[in-house]
């Protein structure tokens, strides 16, 4: 088996693929270099701020560089950000798969969907079959809850009925994610699964890849956050509190994306450059990549993750051979977050 996972963010690119570490590193390339050759190869295509057009060439031409890939999997984000129905259309046309099967839930982060709204923590945000529809001329399909939890027997019927069409599935709970998976894989001509790091989980599972919790080294932290999302401010807070390294954008600036972005990684190269780190922690997608492209990175190597939403490896660049990173994206975790890993690593 050859399986591809395709992003369209190095930190979504991230938490999905290192949930596929059990049997060796994932490695994960950001465009417009390939997937490397490996059992599991992830791509961030860097296509969530482009146009819709270009984000589905990019889509079809990272899938024609990975020929050999036997099976695929489409992140998308757990809130519906980016071109999600372009970009999952792109992808079943490349790879000639019959169908897709999408569900953003992760409900361990809090996002769920019923009757085909998404909710994130507790607060009704899209709807999901519209998302994908203002950028797909597929048919679709509902798939609802009481459907989901037939079982998945009942639901590979129903499943197989929908050929030709993308099928959104409802998901309260991390089973119903995996009868899910457990429907798509019990069809002999499998449709494209499209989700979250949630979706994710499971599929790693059922094909005996889960990685195990990662062990995050001890010492000093260096926390590089370009996102200002609430959830993020709480944790630097936090963090800052407790002593560890924190560089981030000026609240005025409120953003993770393009120049801000850009100035924090190479203020944290400098960093790297005279002083030493023993992780390297990166905040937001665009954070994560401007780093990426500022050490000239070749691929990052995904280990595990200590925590649901985040993916813990390292970046293999010049001068920069075994650069350990944790990367989370803006909107996970509590408060404590950071704190409570770094005082885990050093006992």
């Amino acid at each position: 088996m050859a399986l591809t996972i395709m992003a369209d963010d190095l930190t979504g690119a991230c938490d999905a693929g290192t949930l596929f570490a059990g049997r060796a590193p994932v490695p994960v390339t950001v465009w417009p270099a390939a997937p490397v050759v490996a059992e599991v190869a992830v791509v961030d295509t860097e296509s969530r701020h482009i146009d819709r057009e270009a984000a589905s060439a990019r889509v079809s031409g990272a899938a024609a560089s990975r020929p050999a890939a036997t099976s695929w999997f489409k992140k998308i984000d757990s809130t519906l950000r980016g071109h999600v129905g372009a970009e999952i259309v792109a992808l079943l046309e490349a790879t000639g798969a019959p169908s897709a099967v999408t569900c953003p839930a992760f409900p361990s982060e809090g996002r769920v969907v019923l009757d085909r709204v998404l909710w994130v923590d507790g607060a009704a945000t899209a709807h999901v079959v519209d998302v994908i529809r203002s950028e797909s001329d597929r048919p679709l399909a509902w798939v609802p809850l009481a459907e989901v939890r037939a079982g998945a027997v009942a639901l590979a019927a129903r499943l197989a009925r929908l050929a030709g069409m993308i099928a959104v599935a409802d998901a309260e709970t991390d089973d119903d994610l995996d009868t899910i998976v457990g429907a798509a894989l019990a069809l002999e001509h499998a449709p494209l699964l499209a989700g979250s790091a949630g979706l994710a989980l499971p599929l790693a599972a059922r094909l005996g890849l889960s990685a195990g919790r990662a062990a995050l080294p001890g010492g000093r932290w260096l926390i590089v956050a370009g996102s200002l999302h609430e959830a993020t401010r709480r944790q630097l807070a936090r963090a800052r509190r407790a002593g560890l390294r924190v560089l981030a954008t000026a609240a005025a600036e409120d953003t993770d994306t393009g120049e801000a972005a850009a100035t924090l990684a190479r203020e944290a190269a400098r960093l790297l450059a005279t002083e030493s780190f023993d992780l390297i922690v990166l905040i937001g997608g665009d954070t994560a990549v401007a780093f990426y492209r500022t050490l000239d990175a070749m691929r990052i190597d995904l280990v595990g993750a200590p925590r649901p939403g985040l993916a813990f490896g390292y970046v293999r660049a010049p001068g920069h051979p075994v650069l350990p990173v944790l990367t989370k994206a803006g909107g996970f975790g509590p408060p404590g977050l950071f704190v409570s890993l770094w005082k885990e690593a050093a006992s």
